[in-house]
């Protein structure tokens, strides 16, 4: 056991989240196409789930992120997010539509879309060449219906947000968690930001994958602080605790 981290104030919970629309996000980009992996960075579930933090919510300026600046602010922290596949156990992710939970069935996870378009570098050329010659690609996105898990600490959730570059619409399922805060070496149940380590955790052992802006680490074994919680069929969950700093206005109590 450790000193008691987590704010009394804090839910810790298990989240599920379920897409109701085409879910994009560039994990791959190879100039004419692009698709995402299937994780979901936890920079992108934080700033869905504290969109009323004012502080956070700005205009898009350029491409340059602001992630020391607002990490700090968000009051509900979220690790990275993985289908239930990922899970070593079992857990019941079938979305609830009232009374009943309904599953489904999915031929392929991605749809392919073309596009074409008229680059600005050949605009001058086509006229004068007297040819059309339009750029062409493809991306994927993530299909409707599909479930990703998570873990969040600090407020309440939302039952919905939207997420991706379309801001797609997904409906969450919060499962609140009895945890204790412990220390030692483990095996976390969903994937790791490994920017989000404290310097003192030690990464005995897991395989990156890229996921912009962050690599994540996957079926890792790490030594350090974590939250371990049990949900209501009393199956385990843990997670690390990552960087007090970076996330101070939700788990680290002052001091």
């Amino acid at each position: 056991m450790v000193a008691n981290i987590v704010s009394q104030d804090c839910e810790v919970s298990l989240v599920f989240l379920t897409t109701h629309d085409y879910l994009f996000y560039a994990s791959k980009d190879y100039g004419a196409s692009a698709r995402p992996i299937e994780f979901i960075g936890n920079y992108a579930l934080m700033y869905a789930l504290n969109r009323r933090v004012t502080e956070v919510r700005r205009l898009i300026d350029g491409n340059q992120p602001h992630y020391d600046e607002d990490l700090p602010k968000m009051s509900i922290y979220a690790t990275p997010a993985a289908q239930p596949s990922y899970f070593a156990g079992k857990i019941n992710s079938n979305p609830q539509i009232g009374k009943d939970r309904v599953q489904f069935s999915h031929d392929s996870k991605f749809a392919k879309i073309t596009w074409n378009s008229t680059g600005s570098s050949l605009l001058w050329m086509m006229p004068s060449e007297k040819i059309n010659i339009p750029k062409t690609g493809y991306y994927d996105k993530l299909v409707p219906l599909l479930t990703f898990y998570f873990y969040t600490v600090g407020n309440s959730v939302p039952s919905v947000f939207r997420i991706g570059k379309k801001y797609s619409s997904a409906r969450l399922e919060v499962t609140p968690l009895t945890t204790k805060e412990k220390q030692g070496r483990f095996t976390p149940t969903c994937p790791v930001n490994i920017i989000d380590l404290p310097e003192d955790t030690d990464i005995i052992e897991g395989s990156l994958v890229t996921a912009p802006p962050t690599p994540l680490l996957l079926n890792a074994e790490l030594e350090g602080k974590y939250i371990e919680g049990m949900d209501r069929q009393g199956t385990k969950h843990r997670f690390p605790i990552p960087k007090g700093d970076r996330f101070a206005g939700i788990i680290w109590n002052e001091g």
